[in-house]
């Protein structure tokens, strides 16, 4: 086929179906059965097969449809906004296990730091009751009150 001859029917209809899968990739709207419901990389092959036709023709007669692959490929689309939302998930998951990490070690200071209170306020209690288990039995002049520590 020359520069100056029309193009056929069937190499029109070709470059229509390598247009449509071109576009629903481009939109993460895949129609064949490894592209449904995944983010598929946009490709010669990944559009080929989209389309349901070959490669070949791809390299032979429709180059144009080849650079429209090429400018997809590049541009942000699904698989571009995907990875870069799973790179940010992942920072944040890092940022949070580091969060929890300190968490956990203030709630073992906590955690520490109650049972010494607990120990303390136990300590007194038993003095407190000490001195009123004397106070009932001895008269006021011979008591003795300690400062508690």
């Amino acid at each position: 086929m020359s520069t100056s001859d029309p193009p056929s029917a069937s190499t029109t209809s070709a470059a229509r179906a390598y247009r449509a899968a071109l576009a629903r990739l481009a939109r993460g709207e895949g129609r064949h059965p490894n592209h449904q419901g995944r983010v598929v990389r946009i490709n010669p092959a990944s559009v080929a097969r989209e389309a349901g036709k070959s490669r070949n023709p791809l390299y032979t007669t429709h180059r144009d449809i080849l650079d429209e692959i090429e400018a997809a490929s590049q541009a942000p689309g699904p698989a571009k906004d995907l990875a870069a939302r799973v790179q940010e998930m992942g920072a944040e998951i890092a940022l949070l296990r580091s969060d929890a990490r300190r968490h956990a070690e203030e709630k073992r200071k906590l955690a520490t730091e109650n049972l010494s209170l607990l120990h303390r306020a136990r300590v007194a209690e038993a003095q407190l009751a000490s001195l009123q288990r004397r106070a009932a039995t001895a008269p006021a002049a011979e008591l003795s009150v300690r400062p508690l520590r």
